[in-house]
């Protein structure tokens, strides 16, 4: 391999042949230098080329960059996600698909697995690394711009990070050009060449100190001394400007994601703009630096790292870090080894022991499960905290509500945002009085429910989500309910995107502690019969999310409600009313209920004999007389039971109707003048 190392690519000129069985004949010099590498635990990443045509998507990434600049970044930009082979090393097929693919591509190898560089652009750097005040190498690679790559071997008591300065420094997580890419040559001292990277001197904690102190070299003159500004800066001062500023919110406290989001939005004010990827290169370049000098610092500095709740913007951030541009689609020849998604088609063994029977059912028929996310639904005083709390009543104790049994007696936890404690106590007695005779089913209960006076959290916030994070892990809660859900909310209500972010917090908890979810959620502006979860206050984000949704409506004490759920055959509907004397719902369609006799009866023993009654008039009628009796007495219930009355009274309670005249309704034997009858 060594006497190929050291020749320029010129050198070198590719020449594929072809057998007659159309294999590929290994005899290039070129590629023996490749597979050399590949042998030598090399991680290899193909790059572009100043003689490829630069794609539209990184022209895209580089606006402002005129088109010399352009060809130069595109010659060390990767053509894969580079990333992806840090902890892996490409493999010999990888390698000579790309080689086909993209024939004039430069090479880079990652560093930090078998060696790290010191990239010397500047003669002044060059001359330092050669002037003994560091460990001096015996492999170097002259660049195109007539610098240095200074090879070195790893360390293992010493982790070196990628650091950007006067002399740059090339570690875990960075890789460099290597011949055979244009105008780079391999130079070395008693022959030692790559395949010797063991062999090579190490840079010991010392020699960093020595270059960290050579790149700040004057930054503690008038240039740090002179006032920042937010303001916007043209080329030539952006990076140092940028520096500086990281480093003063560094001591200012903020965590490395919010100073990214510092930088990125103070980058835009800038006249060109950085790249991206200049900026966040930058940016961790400082906070290496700092962690490097104060590593008690880690946990501040790194703390958008371990946020478990910044879900979506965590990944993106790492996503840019990762790869500065995507990457280039191209046909694959060759079948993946894996499906990253982990899919199986479904004659696959994974289905055949696949069983939703395995899902914990509550309450209802695949509407209140395990992991379930739930929406309960209503305008504002509807009763949405009443209908979960004799929800709760009824789950803690094991018993039925509203029709619908409970599989067990379930733990609930209840965040209550609105209810000081004194306050919700007094409802919560009234929800388990039907429990009142039953001290021992009252127990279980009042055991199994962990509720919240007039929490005040925020679940933006890390701080508060972690904690209720704690507490559910602490009392390990079958059901959390949290009541209303704006209340632990401080974004925009009426961004979808921000409501998405909020919602997959929630998910996270669902994740993390396997529990069932329900959110209480207002309506906004809809029309009376708008029985969809569309109408969510804050946009459609909600419906979107629920595996179940419960809607109620109409008026205290009679609710209609609608059910519907992903699972489920079907929607359901059914009228309740709310007992709050006794602090509990009942089902009281008439549709479905045994008393529609009595009901009848009730109306009709309300009725004034010496009285004629329109239809509205004994619907008024009807509601006065089933209030009193204590029966569901919303217009839904009167419009029902004058039904009734039609149908089981008609001997008794007469109905007329006159053309263009409304129906009157008496009773048979009232002797009075009939109002049809009157000439007027």
């Amino acid at each position: 391999m060594g006497k190929y190392l050291w020749c320029s690519r010129r050198e070198l000129v590719l020449e594929l042949h072809l057998n007659k069985k159309g294999e590929e004949i290994l005899g290039n010099k070129r590629k023996e230098m490749l597979v050399s590498f590949y042998e030598n635990n090399f991680h290899l990443i193909p790059c572009g080329s100043k003689t490829d045509v630069i794609p539209d998507y990184f022209k895209t990434r580089h606006p402002y960059e005129d088109d010399d600049v352009l060809v130069k970044r595109w010659a060390k930009t990767p053509r894969v996600k580079w990333a992806d082979y840090i902890q892996k090393q490409a493999h010999l097929k990888e390698i000579k698909q790309w080689y086909l693919q993209f024939p004039n591509c430069n090479w880079a190898a990652v560093t930090g697995i078998n060696f790290v560089v010191l990239d010397a652009d500047t003669q002044e750097a060059c001359d330092f690394c050669e002037s003994g005040q560091i460990t001096r190498t015996t492999l170097k690679q002259k660049t195109p711009r007539g610098g240095y790559h200074y090879f070195y071997a790893i360390n293992p008591e010493l982790k070196i990070r990628n650091t950007t300065g006067r002399l740059d420094v090339r570690g875990e997580g960075g890789y460099v050009m290597v011949s055979p890419s244009d105008h780079y040559m391999f130079e070395s001292v008693d022959g030692v060449g790559p395949s010797d990277m063991d062999d090579l001197p190490i840079l010991t904690s010392q020699d960093m100190n020595i270059i960290y102190d050579f790149n700040n070299v004057g930054r503690s003159n008038s240039d740090l001394k002179t006032p920042l500004s937010m303001d916007g800066v043209g080329s030539g001062m952006r990076n140092d400007t940028l520096a500086r500023l990281v480093g003063k919110w560094i001591l200012e406290g903020w965590g490395m994601r919010e100073v990214i989001i510092k930088a990125l939005d103070w980058n835009q004010t800038n006249n060109p703009p950085m790249s991206v990827q200049e900026v966040l290169q930058t940016v961790n370049s400082i906070c290496t630096g700092h962690l490097k000098r104060n590593p008690e610092d880690v946990a501040g500095i790194t703390e958008w790292k371990t946020s478990q709740w910044q879900i979506q913007l965590t990944d993106e951030l790492k996503e840019i870090m990762d790869q500065e541009d995507p990457i280039e689609q191209q046909k694959k020849e060759e079948r993946p080894e894996r499906d990253p998604l982990g899919l199986k088609t479904f004659g696959d063994p994974f289905w055949d022991g696949m069983d939703s029977d395995r899902i914990e059912q509550f309450w209802g028929d695949a509407f209140v499960f395990e992991q379930s996310r739930v929406l309960l639904l209503g305008k504002p005083k509807i009763g949405k905290s009443h209908w979960l709390g004799a929800f709760a009543a009824a789950a803690t104790t094991g018993t039925e509500f509203m029709g619908k049994q409970f599989n067990r007696p379930l733990k609930v936890m209840w965040l209550q945002a609105e209810i000081i404690h004194e306050f919700l106590k007094k409802r919560i007695d009234m929800y388990y009085q039907p429990f009142i005779h039953d001290r021992e089913m009252l127990d279980l209960g009042k055991a199994n429910l962990i509720a919240s006076g007039r929490l005040r959290k925020n679940i933006m916030r890390d701080k508060d989500i972690d904690e209720i994070a704690t507490s559910i892990d602490y009392h390990k809660p079958d059901i959390v309910m949290i009541d209303p859900i704006i209340n632990f909310f401080s974004g925009e209500e009426n961004s979808n995107s921000e409501i998405h972010e909020m919602l997959s917090r929630v998910d996270k908890l669902i994740e993390l502690f396997g529990v069932a979810v329900i959110i209480a959620h207002h309506t906004g502006k809809e029309r009376a019969d708008d029985l969809s979860f569309m109408s969510a206050r804050g946009g459609s984000a909600f419906a979107g999310w629920m595996d179940s949704g419960i809607k109620l409506s109409g008026k205290k004490p009679n609710i209609d409600i609608f059910y519907e759920a992903r699972n489920a055959r079907e929607p359901d509907q059914h009228l309740a009313y709310f007992d709050f004397d006794r602090g509990f719902f009942r089902v009281v369609d008439a549709s479905d209920s045994p008393d529609e006799v009595e009901i009848a009866r009730v109306v009709a023993a309300g009725m004034d004999r010496r009285k004629f009654y329109t239809r509205q008039e004994l619907e008024l009628l009807a509601r006065q007389a089933l209030k009193e009796s204590d029966m569901a007495s919303g217009e839904r219930a009167a419009r029902y039971a004058v039904s009734h009355v039609q149908k089981y009274l008609a001997e008794r309670v007469k109905t007329h109707s006159v053309p263009g005249k409304n129906a009157w309704y008496y009773l048979a034997d009232n002797e009075m003048r009939k109002p049809w009858e009157d000439d007027g």
